[in-house]
């Protein structure tokens, strides 16, 4: 074995030579969801690429139903009150009836909306008529290609999503002068929409709906606007109606914005039409070539940061849906696994930015007014597995659009600790909107009662520390580490029988349990997996109070408080208990799996500190079962890795790629392919990362859990924890070279097997 040491700034010994990373198709997307994705992390679009009539749906993160709104009830103290008292006597039933009076006011969040679509269609062009059709997704430059001849003349579309410039850009090419003649115009499901031409701009304007049967929707303060230059190289344009259209052009360029007046969670005062039109007027200084560049100098040194070699694509020449196909048969195939891996750090950069907020259950691909889960952020699961594989990947700039959200999470949360809960700090629920409701949401306290979503959000901020402990940024998460905990001083109660602080009202997110007369119940005290969040809440928090010399007092209450949480409890089945106590669970294969967090995302459980609880969460994993697809599956592939288990890991990534794949999923699949298929691919991202190398417990661990599958193959640009890059190759399974670089001078200590 080779191993080398460097600074960051030597050139690198190991280049990986990775294959192509790219999705391709040989027809048009025929439902939305096998659309191609682009993002410049606040203004998306899918893109179908069709021949007879484009139509692409595009949507701003900040376009909500209602406005800022209060949804605490006032009442809150003394229902939690009432809460203890029963929970106390051990009356699950009554907890749990009780906790139903937290919910907030309106019940529900608001809707996320989608804006607009543009409309685009090429005089005389059907598929039927076309030959040679590709379609593909670039993800080296971020760019949709769309080819095919017709009439002996060869069209070609480029589409990107500029994150310096904020605007999407389709440029139409042929290959013969004069040969595009193109209509375009706005439509949109918002029925407030207003169009009009001015030159050769479509400008739409709106607000977003005002009631839906059966739900409260606030009344609309949300206003947007979305505008498309339309500028042709040769030719001429005119308009017909509300179309924009263009004759005899040798090639079109089109420039797309949207915006809205969001600013804040409570503050709505920005003109979205100057937003808009700022956007479209700078962009269109620069020519196609520069905004192209300008667009690839952004995005490719940061996608390029990481690379990743598994091992060779059985057939280079077939499409993603034959590959998908095969893969469904049983077949392995390590360069579309490594495509997967690229694409979950592809979805990162087109959806999450410097100055975005964070990924939401539609992100900005959505394509209705009723999304599912209402398009919101989801706190207990979904939110977080989605930037599992920022750091560890090489892309730590996503982390800003995390902490960007957090902090206007905590604003709000401020108010709920106060009015909901009578405590200091800030706290937040399993859901939110862009108004930052921070209450209990949807009613039912199996899902709504859980104030533990802020402390674990700070988990993953302060892993960023962890990954580069730079004291600036530990500054500036420090005041919501401190809001946090300063939460959980105040809403722990001390158990009069075991002198335990717990938590209460306390759900395991979304499961329940059956109480000694058989009642289905959800709410108790100190369920397992709030004791293992707080427990690395209060860990962190005193490690940044002493780096940064403050709050010595308030580190000297959290290192007694941690003293005092319960121990993890091991179970009649030998299992590690979700509970305190050891509740028989009412759905033992749950999707959620919150009381094993303590060994992912977290390590206070490993092979080599704890192994009787590692036995322990086996014979969980074991009774939880893995029916479940999406992202409860890699979730598992990321157990699995933390256990050095690189076989079953290896099958539960393929049975994820057989069932969920790449965008589009199969018809069939398991899951939705929206938030929930982000979530699985960024966790099986996250997971692949797991297999390959792991930097918890103060150590770095290389090929801790390499499949037989992977035999050969390198790896450049993997992030440790402690400020470390990470370059390998190895062969017929062994390590054979490694480079360790360095950001800041320290030092590291290595595992690894011997070759």
């Amino acid at each position: 074995i080779c191993l080398a040491f460097q600074s960051c700034t030597e050139k690198n010994v190991i280049v990986v030579n990775q294959v192509p990373i790219n999705w391709k198709y040989d027809v048009p997307a025929k439902k939305y969801w096998e659309s191609l994705p682009i993002g410049t992390g606040r203004f998306g679009a899918m893109i179908p690429g069709s021949v007879d009539q484009e139509v692409i749906p595009f949507n701003d993160e900040t376009l909500w139903t209602g406005g800022p709104y209060n949804p605490n009830n006032p009442e809150g103290p003394k229902v939690v009150e009432k809460i203890r008292e029963y929970a106390f006597a051990n009356d699950w039933v009554n907890a749990t009836k009780e906790a139903w009076k937290l919910s907030g006011k309106p019940q529900s969040v608001q809707y996320y909306q989608p804006m607009g679509r543009l409309n685009m269609r090429l005089e005389g062009h059907e598929l039927a008529k076309a030959s040679g059709y590709s379609r593909s997704l670039n993800m080296d430059s971020a760019i949709v290609n769309v080819d095919y001849l017709l009439d002996g003349v060869k069209y070609s579309r480029k589409i990107f999503a500029s994150y310096p410039d904020q605007v999407i850009v389709i440029r139409l090419t042929a290959d013969q002068k004069g040969k595009i003649n193109l209509s375009s115009w706005f439509t949109s499901l918002q029925p407030s929409a207003v169009t009009s031409i001015e030159n050769n701009e479509i400008i739409m304007r709106g607000t977003t709906i005002s009631e839906k049967p059966g739900e409260v929707i606030l009344p609309p303060q949300m206003k947007w606007q979305s505008k498309v230059k339309v500028i042709s190289e040769g030719g001429s344009w005119s308009v017909d109606s509300d179309k924009l259209m263009v004759a005899n052009a040798d090639a079109v360029t089109l420039i797309m914005a949207g915006a809205t007046n969001w600013v804040a969670w409570n503050d709505i005062s920005a003109n979205e039409k100057q937003r808009c039109d700022d956007y479209i007027t700078k962009a269109s200084t620069l020519t196609y070539d520069e905004l192209l560049n300008k667009h690839l100098a952004d995005y490719c040194p940061l996608f390029a940061a990481c690379r990743i070699d598994l091992g060779p694509d059985p057939d280079p020449s077939i499409t993603t849906t034959q590959s998908m196909e095969a893969i469904r048969k049983g077949a392995s195939n390590p360069a579309y696994e490594a495509r997967y891996f690229q694409y979950g750090r592809y979805l990162m950069l087109a959806g999450a930015r410097e100055n975005t907020l964070a990924f939401n259950n539609h992100n900005m691909w959505l394509n209705d007014l009723d999304g599912r889960w209402r398009g919101r952020w989801t706190l207990n699961i979904n939110i977080q597995e989605c930037y599992w594989p920022v750091e560890s990947t090489n892309l730590p700039n996503v982390n800003e659009s995390l902490l960007l959200f957090v902090e206007n999470l905590a604003e709000a949360g401020a108010r709920t600790a106060k009015e909901l809960f009578g405590c200091r700090g800030w706290c937040a629920h399993h859901g939110t909107d862009v108004w930052f409701n921070t209450a209990p949401t949807d009613g039912n306290p199996h899902w709504g009662t859980y104030p533990m979503t802020g402390a674990w959000l700070m988990q993953q901020l302060y892993d960023h520390y962890l990954y580069d402990p730079n004291p600036e940024y530990l500054r500036r998460i420090y005041p919501l580490l401190k809001g946090s905990v300063e939460f959980f001083f105040d809403f722990l109660v001390k158990d009069p029988v075991t002198g335990y602080m717990l938590t209460c009202p306390s759900t395991s997110p979304e499961n329940s349990f059956i109480d000694d007369k058989g009642n289905e119940v959800a709410v108790s005290l100190g369920a397992a997996s709030d004791n293992q969040i707080i427990r690395n809440l209060l860990r962190n928090f005193i490690a940044a109070s002493e780096v940064l010399n403050t709050d010595t007092e308030m580190g000297d209450r959290a290192k007694e408080i941690l003293k005092q949480l319960p121990p993890h409890q091991i179970g009649s089945f030998g299992q590690l208990q979700e509970w305190l106590y050891d509740f028989k669970e009412a759905e033992v294969t749950h999707r959620h799996m919150m009381h094993l967090w303590a060994v992912y995302p977290d390590d206070d459980i490993t092979i080599r500190k704890t192994p009787e609880l590692v036995e322990a969460v086996q014979v969980a994993l074991k009774r939880r079962g893995d029916k479940n697809m999406g992202w409860s599956s890699a979730w598992r592939i990321n157990f699995h890795a933390r256990f050095e288990e690189p076989e079953k890991a290896y099958d539960l990534l393929h049975r994820m790629l057989a069932d969920v794949s790449g965008w589009p999923a199969p018809e069939d699949s398991r899951i939705t392919p929206s938030f929930e298929g982000n979530q699985a691919i960024q966790g099986v991202t996250a997971g692949i990362t797991e297999m390959l190398m792991q930097s918890h417990s103060s150590e770095i661990s290389l090929l801790p859990a390499l499949p037989s599958q992977w035999k050969n193959g390198a790896v450049e640009g993997l992030r440790a924890r402690g400020g470390f890059d990470i370059d390998m190759v190895w062969n017929e399974g062994a390590l054979t070279k490694a480079v360790i670089k360095a950001h800041y001078n320290k030092s590291c200590r290595l595992r690894t097997k011997i070759p």
